[in-house]
């Protein structure tokens, strides 16, 4: 059995805030939240779909447009309507390969939805944070790079 110290040394802590590198967009800073228990999150507004919605095309960070195959569709449930009521968003899912630290993820799953009122425009999710090592120090940033 693993000791808890040999674990963590092995199993790099993530900051609160990491740099995710697209290929189709360079480095990104990007939030890591435990609580989203969802797919993670890139900015994106404008979507435009292809006819039989296999494809979306929508605009993104540092003044992007991308076109992607889209994988799935997911409801998000988004805080709270103008009545209090928690509002329902179905998002496409696309897939990215990208890289965190010395690391390649291919085919990482991300929703596609506006960010526009958040400071950061990737949200990291839980089951990627599991990935990654699922350890968070949430006083540090950076801690991968």
């Amino acid at each position: 059995m693993i000791t808890f110290k040999k674990f963590f040394e092995s199993n790099k802590p993530l900051g609160l805030i990491e740099t995710i590198t697209f290929k189709e967009l360079g480095p990104i800073e990007a939030k890591i939240d435990s609580g989203n228990g969802a797919y993670n999150v890139l900015h994106g507004v404008n979507l435009n779909f292809n006819k039989n919605k296999t494809e979306v095309t929508f605009d993104t960070v540092n003044n992007k447009k991308l076109s992607k195959p889209v994988i799935e569709f997911i409801d998000i449930n988004v805080g709270s309507g103008p009545d209090g009521e928690a509002t329902i968003d179905n998002r496409p899912v696309v897939e990215f390969d990208i890289e965190i630290g010395d690391k390649i993820y291919p085919n990482t799953k991300f929703s596609i939805g506006s960010r526009e009122d958040n400071d950061y425009k990737i949200l990291v999710g839980k089951e990627f944070i599991e990935k990654l090592g699922g350890i968070i120090d949430v006083s540090a940033e950076g801690n991968l790079d």
